[in-house]
């Protein structure tokens, strides 16, 4: 998984430097066009089926699912962010995401228990008319679903 996380940093600061701050389907959208140029496989906005106590509640979209390729060996879910950090209310929406997805009937969509939080920082300062673009432009977790509980991965 180190070289599609190395490539996701990459594009996600390439993305950041061209239209950082602007709208998060925006981003979105860029990171999808370069997935399509690395022959990266996913599906952008796919609906899952929200789950409790085992009876379905209703659709929620995803931001994308990441299909196996090169040195990934699973399916993952990728939530962007566009904040100043990634906090529990993402990763908890993370969670509910993973726990859902064994429930849902799609063949692809069932075999995720991996996820990424991609965080785009909204944070620049400006001094004396000019902005001062952040050391680190993208906040990046991941998690896996196990056992009922959201495990960070060291990254």
């Amino acid at each position: 998984m180190n070289k599609f996380i190395e490539n996701l940093r990459t594009v996600s600061e390439k993305i950041y430097d061209q239209i950082g701050g602007t709208e998060e389907k925006h981003i979105q959208a860029a990171l999808s066009i370069e997935f399509d140029k690395l022959k990266i496989p996913h599906l952008r906005e796919p609906s899952i089926q929200i789950y409790y106590d085992g009876n379905p509640l209703g659709f929620l979209e995803l931001d994308f699912i990441v299909s196996p390729h090169d040195d990934l060996e699973e399916y993952l879910i990728i939530e962007m962010k566009q904040a100043s950090k990634i906090d529990d209310s993402n990763r908890h929406q993370l969670k509910s995401q993973l726990r859902s997805a064994p429930y849902n009937n799609h063949e692809i969509i069932k075999k995720v228990t991996k996820g990424i939080l991609l965080n785009f920082k909204k944070v620049e300062k400006y001094k004396e008319g000019t902005n001062e673009i952040p050391s680190e432009k993208i906040d990046l977790e991941i998690w896996t679903y196990k056992d009922d509980k959201l495990i960070k991965d060291e990254t």
